[in-house]
């Protein structure tokens, strides 16, 4: 890892705006099933390995959560080795439960191989409200006794937990995740109804299942888990990341041309239909996809966001940028997080025609957008502004790159490797711009 640019002088990311795609890239593992898997490496005691681990921040600060409990947790060429024999400590440090939101996920996990978790409330990007209420209802169903302070959160279970029949009013991911880490080893059968079905689900039960736990029904709204006293530890070779392969494709359907991305994944039915009414044309060959756009991206009359497998809320950013250069009038609803259109604002900036009332935007599209400085709001925000500055004339300075380097490894060197002009910039010339 880049060590200056994720942790030391705060970097932007400077776009020269204006090329066509033409390269190819291999798609890192994903971060949405990385971070419930290590978190799922903690529930035995032997030395877990996960090949194909992306190198990016949220990844690095979930290991030092680890390591901070008293485990082991070592990176090393997309490979990262979880050793947590020595966890001692169920405190979650404050810090980094503020920086990382995945850091809940270490509750389920924690109560159920040791019985107890102190936890802040978890922190991660500003895109609305992402109450845990959901995580806490299941872990009472469950047997555990929750104390909730001002700024943290007590868990404690006597003896075992208990399997318990769950009912989501919401099929949230992380809660669906968390129920599934503490009833792999609870006394009985646990049933998840209204259960979250997105594809980081299926790959995190298939890791538990590997370890030696008992699940059915994974990418249904029904899952089944029969508790058991033991798991083992097992080598892991990580999926390619969803929403990074949906990121790099949009940017060809916003600049046009096009690039072949190494990957095991297919886009799902609603991407797919979305990127073709966009105008791409793609083609699934042996070992990934090619993405091909040679006209003005057409608009999209209306997209609402929703839980899989409808159109992802990480996606909407992406799709947002693409359309402010479509040849129409396209609208968005957001059914997921409130706060999604933040990013509007900054997109206003570079020209951008758009007006908002409550969740739905109405994206008008312009022949041209020009290149301003921007401030990244959250993680996928960042990623749809650098796709609009791949589309914009000029040269677009996107700040708050941090948040970008949650979930994306070295998406300068990515935008390169597909033929855009793009690079870091010190914190002295982004003021200077």
């Amino acid at each position: 890892m880049n060590e200056n640019i994720l942790y030391g002088e705060r970097m932007s990311i400077e776009v020269c705006g204006g090329n066509r795609v033409e390269g190819s890239l291999k798609i890192q593992g994903s971060k949405n099933a990385v971070l419930p898997i290590m978190a799922a490496a903690i529930l035995c005691d032997g030395i877990t390995v996960i090949e194909n681990c992306p190198d990016i921040s949220d990844v690095h600060a979930m290991a030092e959560v680890i390591r901070g409990a008293g485990g082991e947790a070592e990176y090393r060429n997309h490979c990262l080795t979880i050793n947590p024999a020595g966890i001692q400590n169920t405190a979650i440090e404050e810090e980094k439960a503020h920086e990382i939101r995945a850091s809940v996920l270490l509750s389920g996990s924690m109560l159920a191989r040791f019985g107890k978790i102190t936890i802040d409330y978890p922190g991660g990007c500003s895109i609305g409200s992402r109450p845990i209420d959901y995580h806490l209802k299941s872990f009472r169903q469950m047997g555990v006794q929750i104390t909730e302070k001002e700024t943290y959160i007590c868990c404690e279970v006597q003896g075992h937990l208990r399997g318990a029949n769950i009912r989501l009013s919401f099929p949230s991911v992380g809660a669906t995740e968390n129920i599934i880490l503490a009833a792999v080893l609870a006394e009985g059968t646990t049933e998840i109804e209204n259960a979250a079905r997105e594809p980081e689900i299926v790959e995190l039960c298939s890791f538990l299942t590997a370890m030696g736990a008992v699940i059915e029904g994974a990418g249904t709204e029904w899952i089944r888990i029969r508790g058991v006293s033991k798991l083992h530890a097992v080598k892991w070779l990580l999926g390619s990341d969803r929403i990074a392969l949906l990121t790099y494709a949009m940017m060809v359907a916003g600049c046009g041309g096009k690039a072949f991305f190494e990957t095991e994944r297919s886009f799902s039915k609603i991407e797919y239909k979305i990127l073709s009414r966009l105008g791409c044309r793609i083609d699934r060959e042996e070992s990934g996809i090619r993405v091909i756009q040679d006209k003005r991206p057409e608009p999209v009359y209306y997209l609402r966001t929703e839980p899989y497998p409808g159109f992802p809320t990480d996606g909407q950013s992406l799709l947002m940028a693409v359309l402010c250069k479509s040849g129409g009038v396209s609208m968005i609803e957001e059914g997921v997080f409130e706060n999604r259109f933040r990013m509007i604002r900054q997109l206003r900036k570079m020209g951008a025609n758009i007006d908002y009332v409550s969740n739905r935007a109405s994206i008008t599209g312009v022949t041209r957008l020009h290149g301003a400085i921007v401030e990244a709001d959250d993680l996928r925000s960042g990623a749809g502004l650098l796709i609009a500055a791949g589309m914009a004339d000029g040269v677009t300075c996107v700040t708050n790159e941090h948040f970008i380097h949650r979930g994306y490894e070295d998406i300068v060197g990515q935008m390169r490797a597909l033929g855009l002009d793009a690079e870091y910039k010190g914190k002295q010339k982004e003021e200077g711009i």
